[in-house]
């Protein structure tokens, strides 16, 4: 049996990949500065962050736990800011389709997840030279039994 992280963090990259087929996975999720350049290009990471039981039915254990997904787009040469503003606009615009995806189908594991919840995106962030990133975080309620 596997926990109810795991679950979770296999159907949000089978989520990523339905929705966002042209984005690939980056080598790192918790450090995205050591992604290159080429791997950084509509790349996406994924990751888990902490949890807090809720309270819930008898023999389940229930969870509120962060998750996050970062996408990153490569904007090319540098000679104003219009290509990175267009970069980010595309960021944006995933990130949006994503997560109304994952609201609406409980990340496709409506059996497991009740909720998807406290949507926040973190401010834009630089991983190298013309690539940037954004990442969203959200809360998903989780439950399983224990039997």
């Amino acid at each position: 049996m596997t926990s109810a992280t795991t679950d979770v963090l296999n159907a949000i990259e089978t989520r990523v990949n339905a929705v966002l087929p042209s984005y690939t996975r980056l080598k790192y999720s918790y450090e995205i500065e050591k992604n290159d350049k080429r791997s950084s290009s509509a790349g996406y990471g994924i990751g888990a962050g902490s949890s807090i039981s809720a309270e819930g039915t008898f023999r389940t254990i229930t969870l509120d736990q962060s998750f996050f997904v970062i996408l990153s787009q490569d904007f090319g040469g540098r000679s104003n800011d219009e290509a990175e503003r267009t970069a980010l606009k595309t960021i944006y615009d995933d990130l949006e389709t994503l997560y109304k995806d994952l609201f609406q189908s409980k990340i496709g594991i409506p059996s497991t997840v009740y909720l998807v919840s406290d949507l926040s995106l973190d401010e834009p962030a630089k991983m190298g030279q013309n690539v940037i990133s954004v990442r969203m975080n959200f809360v998903v309620k989780t439950r399983k039994a224990t039997t």
